[in-house]
């Protein structure tokens, strides 16, 4: 390489290495200058402010509290020594109006917002709140900015020699005005607090906002109890006018009463908690001694009734409230005992699908647990629920007793159920025959839960249409369809026995409601119809009889139409189907003398006392003997008539005659020839048992029918 390339290349190195160590040199030069600035502008009291140098310029940067810290740092960096010109690069902090500041104290930390004038007023503020409130964690979240007022710092101070009176809260500060909102930390700082708000505020600050409530209550309870003479208060109040709006609600509530209030003041009452102890206060009222418990957001009452109505309206009004707060306060419980009563009753009416229930319960529940009995033996009936609570309930499965009487109450269509203590009554209309025969079968024996039956008056279900019907067959007489009573069935029966004789009477008769009036009369005239009928039916419904048979003879088919209506009562209507039955082939006199025994075996001719008059019960009797004698016109039958042996001898014996006469009569108007037909009177001459007892007396009382001639 030639020497001259040389030559330029160590011209080139070395002029590098020059500008290397002169930038190096600059380098140093503005480091130091910096440093010296910023030392400047610390000393003249704007250490916001920083140095940024550029060979000997210095550009004074950061954000100026005010206009006048900006020229007072460009004017301290001018007069560093070194420094060519200094440059203002600074910014200002934003100006707020209003200025405001606060600082939320919690259970663990003290949380700082809103404005602070500088970096330093922060740092100051910081520290105070550090001294005032040592326990507590610092959380900053103030930004900066000015227009803060006069005095800012030391208003700042004072507010968190407030806030370590308070176990929470949160001082605010708008300019100059002051609010404050918290809860004392004990009562001496609640004393305090308000001692020191009530005086001037330095810095010529107002107050405009101030709520301090009394020190926290972990566990708020209040309590008010009530001997009948006197009431006792005590437990926490929130404030000093709701305690006096407490007093005054006891001294309203029960007025009379001495009052003593022995509670201190607290916070943590539950929302509405005034207003809900002035509602307790006056369920004191219905009591005779008790107690009211407020427990944080709960209240519990508990005592004795003054009356069932007390007991009622207490009710009344604490379920009114159940299921929804007294703004904050949930009623818990109300264990209220009713009042006692005497007699101690219970009764439950029905009228078809409506029911009217009052009387006396234990308690509560067991009104409950009677309701739902009621609703399930009595579905889709409504039921007007008028049930007490009360005390005093006799010694007796009271719950019980009440339940059967309501399955008793179910088998009625309308009527009613009742208890006096342990005496039980029943009365009304049975819902079916079933049902009757149910109530009445039940009551025939021992009643549960140590009732006693007082009374019973159970008529069976009315029946639409009402029928009754009696069929004659051979040997049976068939009585079917409905009676309105036991009492009923029997009568039919007494009065169908004589006139039917010795037959079978079966019955297959429902007891119901419902029959028409005169039902007896009815049945009873039909029944003397078809006593004198072959073969033949009687049914009766409502008032209409129907006849359906065979009959002997044309003058018995007369006899039969007029007698039945005269013997029908009025409104019914008889319709009659007859038809003549033949009387058969004639009989030699020994087989007129067989067949003739053999009807009158089957029942008894009577007459009324001591007369001749034939009792209608014998006609059905007298007609078949009429059938028998008429295929006997060869015979003689001679118609004899016997007494017992009282009233005399020559009476019996013109009794007897008279007697034996009337038969005749009968027969030859049920066409027998008369000369066929002899009257003998024989008197008591003849008897066949004993005069001694009544049973042979009357077999001794006879009519017998003989055949004398051919």
């Amino acid at each position: 390489m030639p020497w001259r390339q040389w030559l330029r290349s160590g011209t080139v190195i070395v002029t590098l290495l020059t500008l290397v160590a002169l930038l190096a040199t600059l380098r140093g030069i503005e480091s130091d200058l910096a440093r010296r600035v910023d030392g400047a502008l610390v000393v003249d009291g704007q250490g916001w402010a920083t140095a940024e140098v550029s060979g000997r310029v210095v550009t004074v940067m950061g954000t100026a509290p005010t206009v006048l810290a900006q020229r007072l740092a460009q004017e301290s960096a001018q007069r560093v020594w070194g420094v060519a010109e200094a440059i203002d690069g600074t910014g200002l902090i934003p100006l707020e109006r209003p200025y405001s500041w606060r600082a939320t104290r919690g259970q663990t930390e003290l949380r700082i917002g809103g404005f602070a004038p500088s970096e330093e007023a922060r740092r100051s503020i910081l520290a105070a709140a550090a001294l005032r409130l040592p326990d507590v964690a610092l959380i900053d979240e103030m930004k900066l900015a000015r227009g803060q007022p006069s005095g800012f710092l030391v208003l700042v101070d004072y507010t968190f020699r407030r806030l370590a009176e308070l176990s929470e809260g949160t001082v605010t500060l708008t300019d100059t005005r002051l609010s404050v909102d918290g809860t004392a930390a004990d009562e001496a700082a609640y004393a305090e607090i308000q001692t020191a708000l009530a005086g001037p505020l330095p810095s010529e600050a107002t107050l405009t906002g101030l709520r301090i409530l009394p020190p926290h209550a972990d566990s708020f309870r209040w309590e008010a109890r009530y001997d009948g003479k006197a009431v006792t208060i005590d437990g926490f109040a929130p404030s000093e006018p709701a305690r006096a709006e407490i007093a005054a609600a006891a001294r309203q509530a029960l007025p009379g009463a001495t009052l003593a209030d022995t509670t201190r003041l607290a916070s943590g009452a539950p929302v509405g908690f005034t207003s809900a102890a002035a509602f307790a206060l006056y369920q004191l009222a219905y009591l005779t001694s008790g107690s009211v418990v407020i427990d944080n957001g709960t209240l519990a009452v508990k005592g004795t009734a003054r009356s069932v109505d007390a007991y009622e309206a207490a009710i009344a009004e604490i379920e009114a409230r159940r299921d929804r707060r007294l703004s904050g306060v949930l009623i818990d419980s109300a264990d209220i005992l009713p009042a006692s009563v005497d007699p101690y009753v219970w009764r439950a009416e029905r009228n078809g699908d409506s029911a009217t229930v009052t009387g006396y319960v234990p308690s509560e529940a067991a009104r409950d647990e009677i309701t739902r009995a009621l609703a399930a033996r009595l579905p889709g009936v409504r039921i007007e629920n008028r049930m007490r609570v009360a005390e005093g309930d006799p010694r007796m499965d009271w719950i019980g007793a009440l339940k059967f009487a309501i399955e008793q109450l179910s088998r009625l269509a309308k009527g009613s159920v009742s208890l006096s203590g342990p005496s039980y009554e029943i009365t009304g209309e049975a819902a079916s025959a079933a049902a009757y025969t149910a109530l009445v079968e039940r009551l025939k024996t021992t009643l549960p839960a140590s009732m006693t039956l007082r009374r019973q008056s159970i008529a069976p279900a009315a029946i639409a249409p009402f029928v009754f019907s009696a069929a004659q067959s051979g040997d049976t007489l068939l009585l079917g369809g409905y009676v309105p009573t036991d009492e009923t069935a029997q009568a039919i029966v007494a009065a169908a026995r004589p006139k039917f004789g010795n037959v079978t009477i079966e019955m297959r008769l429902l007891l119901a409601g419902g029959a028409p009036d005169g039902f007896v009369t009815a049945v009873t005239a039909g029944l003397q119809a078809l006593s004198r009928l072959e073969g033949g039916t009687f049914d009766l419904t409502d008032r209409k009889l129907t006849l359906t048979g065979a009959v002997h003879g044309a003058s018995g088919r007369a006899s039969i139409e007029s007698a039945l209506a005269e013997a029908l009562p009025e409104g019914f209507e008889p319709t009659l189907s007859l038809t003549e039955v033949e009387d058969g082939p004639m009989m030699s006199a020994e087989e007129c003398q067989t067949a003739l025994r053999g009807e009158a075996a089957k029942g008894r001719i009577d007459f009324g006392d001591n007369d001749d008059r034939l009792q209608l019960d014998a006609f059905g009797l007298l007609d078949r003997i009429a059938a028998v004698a008429r295929r006997c016109p060869g015979a003689t039958i001679e118609v004899g008539g016997h007494t017992d042996s009282g009233g005399g001898r020559s009476r019996n014996q013109a009794l007897s005659e008279r007697r034996a006469q009337a038969v005749v009569d009968y027969l030859v108007a049920a066409g027998v020839r008369p000369e066929r037909l002899a009257a003998v009177g024989y008197g008591e001459s003849r008897p066949i048992a004993s005069n001694s007892n009544a049973a042979g007396r009357i077999q001794n009382r006879r009519i017998e029918f003989n055949v004398v001639g051919q």
